[in-house]
C-alpha cells in the first residue's frame, strides 16, 4: 500500500474521530470512501435496531432506479467479509440476482463497518458503466478506512443517544424538583453526571487509541519499512500498551452503554459446542504461561441455543484472561454441559490458580473493585469486567457466579436458557 495513501487514510480518519454530529460524519465519510476508490456511487447503509438494513447516505446520480444490490449487501452482512467483483452482471454468484440484471451492475464493491467485533453498518460503492473498476487492490485503503470510521460511527451515535437521554433526563428533573426530596435528586443527578462523563472520557480516547494501534500495527508488520530489533521491541511493548488501554477504555464504554440502557443483544441460534470450541481457538492466541494447560471439557451432544455470540464471547473471553491473571501453574479449563435444571445449559471457566477469599467472592461482580488472588499479586484494571459480564448474562436471562476458595482455584460459570423456539432468535 502506497505511504501517501495510507498517511491520507490516517488523516481522514483523525477527522472522523473528532466529529461527534451522526449525520455530518456520515456524509464525510461516505465522500471520502468514493474519492478513496473513485466510484460513481456510493451508498452508507447502518443495522437498525431491529437488524434491518438501511441507507442513511447515498452519492451519485439519482435517476429513481433501486438503489444498490440487496444481494451483495445481505452476502456482506452474513459473512463480515468484503466483495470485490468486476463485472458483477457475469460473476456466477450473482448475475441470477433480481437487482444485479435490472441494474446492470458491472464494477462493485462492498465492505463491512465493524466495530469491537459487531457489524453495524456496511460502505457499498459502484461503478454501473465500467468493468474492473475495483480490484483486490483496491481492498486494504478501503477496508482500513472502514475499520476507523465504524469506531467513529459508532461513537457518535452513542453520543447522540446520549445528548438526546441527557436532555430528556434534565426535563423530568425539572418537573419532579416540587415533589422529590433534596437527597434523591442529588444522588439521580450525580449518577446521571457520572455515566455522562465516563461516556465522554471512552469517546475521546477510544478513537485516538485506534488510529494509533492501526499505525502501530503497520509498523509491525512492516508496511513502513524494516525495523532494527531494538525498535520492533519497542513498537511491540507500545502495541501491547495501546491494545490495553483500549480494552480499559471499552469497559467504561460498554459501562456507559449498560447504565444508560443502550445496549443490545443480537441473538443467533448457535450450535454450542461448535462455539466454545470457535472460543478454544480464539482463547490460544492469548498469552498463556508456559506451565498452564488449556483445555476445553465439552460434548458433541450439547444443545444449541439462542445468545448474541458477540456478547458471549466478550463474557468468555473476559473469565479466561482472568484465570489466566490467577493462574501460574496448573490448568485452565472451559466446559458446557447441560444444566440440572430444565432447559439450561451451564458454561464455565475452571482454575487451579490462587483461589479467592469468602470477602473477595462476595463482591467479585461488583463495579470497580479489583483485587489479587494472593498478598503478592494485584489485580490490574478498571474494576468493571466481571460486573460487565454479570449484566450481560443477565440480558439473556442467565445467572451467574463463581465458586472459590483460596489456594484451591476458582470456578466463574454461567447459565443460558437454551430458548431456540424465541421470536427474538434469528437463524
Amino acid at each position: 500500500m502506497d505511504l501517501t495513501l495510507l498517511q491520507h487514510v490516517l488523516d481522514v480518519s483523525r477527522r472522523m474521530s473528532e466529529n461527534r454530529a451522526l449525520l455530518p460524519l456520515l456524509d464525510y465519510a461516505l465522500n471520502e470512501a468514493v474519492k478513496l476508490v473513485g466510484a460513481q456511487r456510493g451508498y452508507l447503509v447502518l443495522r437498525q435496531p431491529d437488524g434491518s438494513m438501511q441507507v442513511v447516505v447515498r452519492i451519485g446520480p439519482d435517476d429513481g432506479e433501486e438503489p444498490l444490490s440487496l444481494s451483495i449487501l445481505q452476502q456482506v452482512f452474513e459473512t463480515g467479509e468484503p466483495v470485490v467483483l468486476r463485472n458483477a452482471i457475469s460473476d456466477d454468484k450473482f448475475k441470477v440476482a433480481k437487482s444485479v440484471v435490472s441494474l446492470q451492475l458491472r464494477s462493485v464493491m462492498c465492505v463491512p463497518l465493524i466495530s469491537r467485533g459487531e457489524r453495524i453498518g456496511a460502505i457499498y460503492v459502484e461503478n454501473r458503466s465500467v468493468s474492473g473498476r475495483f480490484s483486490e487492490d483496491s481492498l486494504p485503503p478501503l477496508n482500513l478506512f472502514a475499520n476507523q470510521a465504524a469506531i467513529a460511527i459508532e461513537n457518535a451515535i452513542l453520543n447522540e443517544d446520549l445528548e438526546a437521554r441527557v436532555f430528556a433526563r434534565t426535563q423530568e428533573l425539572e418537573a419532579a424538583k416540587s415533589e422529590i426530596e433534596h437527597s434523591w435528586q442529588n444522588a439521580v443527578e450525580s449518577n446521571r453526571l457520572r455515566t455522562v462523563f465516563l461516556s465522554n472520557v471512552a469517546h475521546d480516547l477510544r478513537s485516538p487509541l485506534s488510529i494509533t494501534i492501526g499505525a502501530l500495527t503497520m509498523l509491525r508488520e512492516g508496511m513502513l519499512g524494516d525495523l532494527e530489533p531494538d525498535q520492533s521491541e519497542w513498537v511491540s511493548k507500545a502495541y501491547d500498551a495501546a491494545n490495553n488501554a483500549l480494552k480499559l477504555t471499552n469497559d467504561v464504554f460498554d459501562l456507559a452503554k449498560l447504565e444508560m440502557g443502550v445496549m443490545r443483544v443480537h441473538k443467533e441460534r448457535i450450535n454450542l459446542y461448535d462455539f466454545l470450541g470457535h472460543i478454544y481457538s480464539i482463547a490460544q492466541g492469548l498469552s498463556w504461561p508456559d506451565d498452564v494447560v488449556f483445555q476445553v471439557d465439552a460434548s458433541a451432544y450439547l444443545p444449541d441455543v439462542c445468545i448474541d455470540p458477540d456478547r458471549i464471547q466478550q463474557v468468555l473471553l473476559n473469565l479466561l484472561s482472568n484465570a489466566i491473571k490467577a493462574t501460574q501453574a496448573g490448568s485452565i479449563t472451559l466446559y458446557g454441559e447441560v444444566y440440572s435444571e430444565q432447559n439450561l445449559v451451564l458454561v464455565g471457566v475452571r482454575d487451579t490458580g490462587g483461589g479467592l477469599s469468602e470477602e473477595n467472592l462476595a463482591q467479585v461482580f461488583d463495579r470497580f473493585t479489583t483485587f489479587g488472588t494472593d498478598k503478592k499479586q494485584k489485580r490490574s484494571g478498571t474494576g468493571l469486567g466481571l460486573a460487565i459480564c454479570r449484566d450481560l448474562i443477565e440480558m439473556h436471562s442467565g445467572r451467574i457466579w463463581a465458586e472459590s476458595k483460596q489456594g484451591e482455584g476458582s470456578d466463574f460459570k454461567f447459565t443460558l436458557p437454551i430458548n431456540v423456539d424465541d421470536p427474538e432468535c434469528a437463524g
